[in-house]
């Protein structure tokens, strides 16, 4: 069951831009990192991103060639994230 205060948090990540392109409006994807797949990852640690770069083809999803252009990972836009949050 999703908390009180886990739904405020992703509605929060979910009006914030794309991490990758700054495009809105964003859909919310759950951080995994250093998890194995049959955990569930926390709503805290979630990030914006658009449709493309969520599950489109060069998103987190697909090729991650979005991904690499930017030379960025998961970790560095869950920082990001969290400091806008925090704002």
């Amino acid at each position: 069951m999703t908390t009180l205060a886990e739904r405020r948090h992703l509605a929060r990540v979910a009006s914030l831009a794309c991490f990758i392109c700054g495009a809105t409006p964003c859909e919310v994807h759950h951080v995994r990192s250093g998890q194995g797949m049959g955990q569930r990852a926390s709503h805290f640690l979630s990030i914006p991103l658009c449709a493309e770069h969520h599950r489109g083809k060069t998103g987190i999803h697909g090729d991650r060639s979005a991904w690499k252009l930017r030379s960025m990972g998961e970790l560095d836009a869950l920082a990001d994230t969290l400091a806008k949050v925090a704002r």
